[in-house]
């Protein structure tokens, strides 16, 4: 069904795709990156075009809006690639969106060139630091350490991603099925199986959870004020015990995702297994780990 607003403005079409996007159940992150970067969009081409509306934004009005300093440059700076790259992949999906539903005739943005970019080796924790992390959160005992302790080798054990484990609750932990439930990109339900000294760390755990957080949380971390932990606090605690074993990476918590990938295709060899593991949907997204597991080989000849 098209949307009946021929005079749309580029900031109320934004917010009109936004909602589609969550409606779709895209991520609130993603949905944030989009409106921020539509949001630079529809400024600079308010500048080039004061008072225009999407229908009569053109495919030489966006090359404009491109090569503007103010899309070019950041306060930093010069934009940096990725970012420019993922501008334009956010007007394209604004403006197929916006010629499917009826509010521009014809799509603008159909001939904004895509280039590949390079991509980055992730940041991960080798088989000594996976152990001293570890082992510094192993030596000690009072309840914070041992949530520290639970979260941290859920994402080592598992491979889900952080706002997944911070979505955890209490009911999603299943120990007699050995798995654990979570809502992975898309809300997409998903089943994680918990290896044995996970399930022996968790029944610990939610045994003093029961003791230490009110029974009415349904969130399986909390924080000191019986809150669920919000994915930045998770984030913080992790960079603690980094610091506290003497791991100097700049490791977010997606790279225990990228840990767990790596150390799980180094055992198996297999592609197709890390790709089920992650639940990725093609495999190519998972191709980034044999060359991890190269690279690591390469410096274990170099040892020799």
């Amino acid at each position: 069904m098209s949307i009946r607003t021929a005079d749309l403005d580029l900031t109320g079409a934004t917010e009109a795709f936004c909602a589609r996007l969550s409606a779709e159940g895209r991520s609130p992150a993603t949905i944030a990156a989009y409106r921020r970067d539509l949001a630079l969009v529809a400024r600079v081409t308010g500048e080039l075009a004061p008072g225009i509306v999407c229908r009569e934004v053109t495919v030489g009005l966006l090359d404009q809006v491109f090569s503007a300093g103010a899309v070019t440059e950041s306060e930093r700076g010069p934009r940096s690639a990725a970012s420019l790259h993922r501008m334009k992949a956010a007007v394209r999906a604004f403006f197929a969106w916006a010629a499917e539903t009826g509010v521009v005739g014809d799509n603008p943005a159909r001939s904004i060139r895509m280039h590949r970019l390079p991509r980055k080796l992730p940041v991960f924790l080798t088989t000594a630091e996976k152990k001293r992390l570890l082992k510094e959160l192993k030596g000690r005992t009072d309840f914070s350490t041992l949530r520290d302790r639970a979260m941290i080798e859920v994402l080592l054990g598992t491979g889900i991603r952080l706002g997944e484990l911070a979505a955890l609750d209490m009911d999603d932990i299943d120990l007699d099925a050995k798995h654990l439930r979570v809502r992975a990109k898309g809300n997409v339900p998903q089943v994680k199986f918990i290896k044995t000294d996970l399930r022996t760390l968790l029944r610990r755990f939610l045994a003093e959870r029961r003791r230490h957080g009110r029974p009415e949380m349904e969130a399986l971390f909390l924080s000191n004020r019986d809150g669920r932990l919000c994915q930045r606090q998770i984030a913080n605690r992790l960079a603690h015990w980094l610091r506290k074993a003497g791991i100097e990476k700049e490791l977010t918590p997606h790279g225990l995702r990228h840990t767990f990938a790596t150390h799980l295709y180094g055992a198996t060899n297999d592609l197709l297994v890390v790709q089920r593991a992650l639940g990725h949907r093609d495999v190519s997204t998972t191709q980034i780990y044999t060359h991890l597991v190269d690279g690591q080989l390469e410096e274990a000849l170099e040892r020799l």
